[in-house]
């Protein structure tokens, strides 16, 4: 398992003082680059080696309060690169103390980028079977794609700051994206879990629309459909539950 120690900073916080849920992406994903760095080599070191990862699948949930401005917290994250072509990730984060706070687990494809096609971690990448491995679950929990009435529609074009190194729209702004879109009460909600399903990534320019559906008591989905293009390029679920004072 690797750990790494972090301090919320000014740039990372809500006005309500905790961590955003885009600040907590950025360092789960700036979190597993450290953690294999030496095994596999740094981003642009990988893409060099003609490989990139794509994310598929993401599930977070927030157990504990999260943690404040200035206040001290870890992250400890393992991967499972035995599922073929899928590699597993989680990261569980917790006070200095050890007191749960959120848990996550994601999925990954490595693309070959000549061709554009997955292929084997475990083949193209031998040496990320060698450390902060462990055995996790392949099951995650369906991210329905309804249909239902839509509640609200939401319609804007990618940004150039919402690509990361590889052009595509980085993963945590669609988190961000859907999460200050969704038509729920922020004054007296916070967000209790959230999890998505990937298809294709979006592209700067282009116009993609967020439409939102009711799943439940406190329950949204989100379908995130990009210009000209016939499927959802993402489905997301959140939960929200009554903050409590």
């Amino acid at each position: 398992m690797f750990t790494r120690e972090l301090t919320v900073q000014p740039s990372d916080v809500s006005c309500r003082g905790s961590i955003k849920l885009k600040s907590l992406l950025d360092y789960f994903q700036d979190t597993a680059g450290l953690a294999v760095e030496n095994i596999e080599g740094t981003t642009t070191e990988l893409i060099a080696r003609g490989y990139a990862w794509v994310l598929t699948r993401y599930e977070i949930e927030i157990v504990g309060r999260l943690p404040s401005l200035d206040e001290k917290f870890l992250i400890n994250t393992f991967h499972d690169p035995s599922h073929g072509y899928n590699t597993l990730r989680v990261f569980d984060v917790r006070t200095q103390d050890g007191t749960p706070i959120a848990w996550a687990k994601s999925s990954w494809l490595l693309l070959d980028l000549a061709t554009g096609r997955p292929v084997k971690p475990a083949a193209h990448l031998p040496e990320i079977l060698k450390r902060d491995t462990a055995e996790i679950s392949p099951d995650f929990q369906a991210v329905e794609d309804d249909g239902e009435k839509i509640l609200r529609r939401v319609e804007f074009p990618v940004r150039f700051h919402d690509l990361d190194y590889n052009a595509h729209v980085n993963n945590a702004v669609y988190f961000s994206w859907v999460f200050d879109e969704c038509p729920v009460d922020f004054a007296t909600h916070e967000l209790k879990s959230i999890r998505a399903s990937f298809r294709s990534g979006a592209k700067f320019g282009e116009k993609v629309t967020l439409e939102y559906s009711e799943a439940g008591e406190n329950i949204f989905s989100c379908r995130i459909i990009r210009e000209n293009v016939t499927k959802p390029s993402a489905n997301f679920i959140l939960e929200w539950q009554a903050i409590q004072n």
